[in-house]
C-alpha cells in the first residue's frame, strides 16, 4: 500500500510517476465559498478527528430544491492535472432519503459553470472518488478557477457532507 502526505499548495512526485497537487488549503473553512448552497443555513468546520472539512446544511420544509455545492479555488498546478480524487461521506436527517445528484462542478473566473462530472452517491462511510478528467471535460482545465463538490438532497431536512484528501494529479507519460 502506498502512503502519501499532502501539503496544501505544494506538488509532490511519487515513485509511480504521478504528480499530486492539493487545492488551496481545503481544511481552512474560510477558503470555501458558501453561496453555492440553497440551504437555510450552512455551517463549515474542520472535523479534526477525521482530517476532513464538514459542511452542515439544513433546509426548511418549504424548500423543494435542496442542494449543497461549496466551492474551492484551484491552484495553478491543479489546472495541469488529468485526474481529480477526493474522499467523501454524507449523513442525512432523516437517514436514507437519497440524493438526486452528486456532482463536481467546474467554474471559471467569472463564476460561469463550464460543466460537471457525476460521482457515486456518498454513504455514511468514506469512499474514495477518482475522476479521470482528460477526454471527459469539454473545456480546458486551465480555464477552471474553482470546483464545487456536492449533492442534491432528495427530501431530508439536513445533510452533513465530509470531504478530505482532495487532490489533482498528473500521470507522467
Amino acid at each position: 500500500m502506498r502512503r502519501r502526505m499532502l501539503l496544501p499548495g505544494i506538488s509532490m512526485v511519487l515513485a509511480a510517476g504521478t504528480t499530486l497537487f492539493a487545492v488551496s488549503e481545503p481544511l481552512n473553512p474560510g477558503n470555501w465559498r458558501k453561496q453555492f448552497s440553497c440551504s437555510g443555513e450552512l455551517k463549515i468546520a474542520v472535523e479534526k478527528s477525521e482530517n476532513a472539512i464538514r459542511f452542515l446544511a439544513s433546509w426548511p420544509d418549504s424548500k423543494q430544491d435542496r442542494w449543497l455545492y461549496p466551492g474551492i479555488a484551484l491552484t495553478p498546478e491543479d489546472r495541469t492535472a488529468d485526474t481529480l480524487s477526493f474522499e467523501i461521506r454524507a449523513v442525512q436527517n432523516p437517514a436514507g432519503r437519497g440524493y438526486k445528484n452528486t456532482l463536481v462542478i467546474f467554474v471559471d473566473a467569472k463564476g460561469r459553470q463550464l460543466g460537471s462530472l457525476n460521482f457515486p452517491a456518498p454513504t455514511e462511510k468514506y469512499a474514495r472518488v477518482t475522476l479521470p478528467l482528460e477526454g471527459r471535460l469539454k473545456f480546458p482545465l486551465s480555464e477552471v478557477a474553482m470546483i464545487r463538490i456536492g449533492l442534491n438532497n432528495r427530501d431530508g431536512q439536513e445533510a452533513v457532507m465530509f470531504l478530505r484528501n482532495i487532490t489533482f494529479s498528473k500521470q507522467k507519460k
